[in-house]
């Protein structure tokens, strides 16, 4: 007969506690320096790689004569010289500078004073008006363009049909075709479309702002004025800072709309440096000069957004 199975005794069992050395300070600093090296190093190789690098190469390319097809011949400055010559050069960098002001002084305080009248709007009607006024926004570049040569059209466009209709006929004209009119004309469109971008910053902005600050302006008997320009608009400085920048860096990118109502015209009244550099790039096929083009633009929006910068940490808070 098999003697019985005997289970096997188990005793307590025992936690063996693995030690690790302990880093050195100097260990501990190479192990960060590697981290840090890790996260800071992938976001600069795609700045480099998508940014830096072509940046050298427009600059490159702005020094040399090429169609795109035949070989390069290296010009040096000439690209430069000739852009500095052209007097649709200057004419774009003239109506550029417009673009800037009436951005400035139109869109801006348009998209402001509609943001203030929106902070005091009960809430059940704000959020309505905010989503129509920031509606043209939304809407693609190209059906703003044909949406608004319609608008101006000569004879039976809705505008020129109203002044008819209101009996200021005389007021007609063809303002996409004359040099007196088509800045202006082509300003109140890109307002439309604009200012949404405004508005909706400073109304961010202005939620932000303290309620104690305007509650103690009140007390003090301020108005309504008085709040908004001692309060407000002091609290919001960031804001409008980076609205005046974003809006100085549009104004001076502006293409579709200019292409796509006026091609520049008439003659180069309403042409911008964008267009420009459209025509000698890929009309004139020189890549040469629109690079240079493109080169000075770069470096004036560049300048903009640092003397912009630099002023508003110059002012006191």
């Amino acid at each position: 007969m098999a003697a019985p199975a005997t289970k096997p005794q188990t005793g307590p069992r025992t936690k063996i506690a693995v030690t690790r050395p302990k880093l050195t300070a100097l260990a501990r600093a190479r192990q960060e320096r590697s981290a840090t090296w890790f996260f800071v190093g992938i976001p600069l190789a795609i700045y480099i790689v998508f940014v830096v690098l072509p940046v050298i190469y427009l600059i490159s390319l702005s020094l040399v004569e090429w169609d795109g097809l035949g070989p390069m011949t290296f010009v040096g400055i000439n690209n430069y010289l000739r852009v500095f010559r052209d007097s649709r050069f200057w004419i774009s960098i003239q109506n550029n500078l417009l673009w800037s002001l009436a951005t400035v002084v139109g869109t801006t305080s348009l998209g402001l004073l509609l943001a203030l009248l929106l902070a005091r709007t009960r809430a059940w009607g704000r959020g309505f008006f905010q989503i129509v006024y920031f509606l043209p926004q939304m809407i693609s570049s190209v059906v703003v363009a044909i949406m608004w040569r319609w608008i101006y059209y000569p004879t039976d466009g809705p505008l020129n049909v109203a002044l008819t209709t209101l009996g200021l006929g005389f007021l007609q004209r063809t303002w996409l075709g004359e040099s007196q009119t088509v800045l202006p004309a082509l300003f109140i469109a890109y307002t439309w479309v604009a200012y949404g971008f405004a508005m909706l910053t400073f109304l961010t902005a202005i939620d932000a702002v303290d309620p104690n600050l305007l509650d103690a302006a009140k007390m003090d008997g301020a108005g309504w004025l008085q709040e908004t320009w001692h309060v407000l608009l002091p609290a919001i400085r960031p804001a409008l800072i980076t609205v005046f920048i974003i809006m100085g860096i549009w104004s001076f990118q502006i293409f579709n709309l200019v292409w796509l109502t006026t091609r520049g015209g008439p003659g180069y009244s309403s042409s911008v440096l964008a267009l420009q550099i459209y025509r000698a790039t890929f009309v004139e096929k020189n890549i040469g000069v629109g690079a240079a083009l493109a080169t000075i633009l770069s470096l004036i929006i560049l300048l903009l957004a640092f003397f912009t910068l630099r002023r508003s940490d110059e002012e006191p808070a």
